[in-house]
């Protein structure tokens, strides 16, 4: 099955604060002027682990679009899964249906499998029969929760995720074009991708 997964929305805060990288860099607080940069190079690095690992590090949505789906469950593809905000198949001519009204207390049709496990998937309930072809799944994904109350904050995360951020944001601040190593462009150290790798997920198939 073919499908995209996209990033719908951001997270209202970073795994690393500002203060925290700038420690890390060993920067005096009272420097401002590169605070910026550092900003977005955190959210680059953000990013960058996400996308590598499939782990999300704090709530922000995602939409997962199938182009044929058939039956069977649904990996979501990122981890861990918070809740479902959209669930509709699209026909051939852009319109919308609603497969599951996800805003009620009750459902009906599917429930999210192993959501605080690497691998969560959607998954029919017995009798359930989503239609075939197109659909399209938004879904919230992350281990900092910040709609529930108390928001939880970055602190909930991995450590070894919050330090592959600022191990890939001290790389970049200290080496403003990729690095060269004879003949061979390295864009990051192998010591950051093997950190990571104890957190990768392999995501399967839809």
């Amino acid at each position: 099955m073919s499908f995209v997964l996209e990033r719908v929305s951001n997270p209202e805060i970073e795994p690393v604060s500002l203060t925290e990288m700038k420690r890390h860099l060993r920067l005096f607080d009272d420097i401002t002027t590169e605070d910026e940069d550092i900003s977005g190079l955190i959210t680059v690095a953000r990013e960058w682990v996400e996308d590598y690992t499939g782990r999300v590090m704090v709530d922000s949505t995602w939409r997962l679009s199938i182009d044929d789906y058939v039956s069977g469950d649904i990996a979501l593809r990122r981890s861990p899964a918070l809740a479902l905000t959209s669930f509709v198949s699209v026909a051939a001519d852009g319109v919308e249906t609603v497969l599951e009204d996800v805003g009620s207390p009750t459902i009906n049709t599917y429930e999210i499998a192993e959501a605080d496990g690497r691998w969560p998937r959607l998954v029919p309930l017995t009798g359930a029969v989503w239609t075939a072809g197109k659909l399209r799944i938004e879904f919230r994904a992350g281990f900092a929760n910040r709609l529930i109350s108390p928001q939880q904050e970055a602190t909930v995360i991995p450590a070894v995720l919050k330090q592959a951020v600022k191990l890939i944001v001290g790389h970049y601040y200290e080496n403003r074009a990729p690095v060269v190593i004879g003949t061979i462009s390295a864009e990051l150290p192998l010591g950051i991708i093997w950190l990571l790798n104890s957190q990768r997920c392999n995501n399967g198939f839809a």
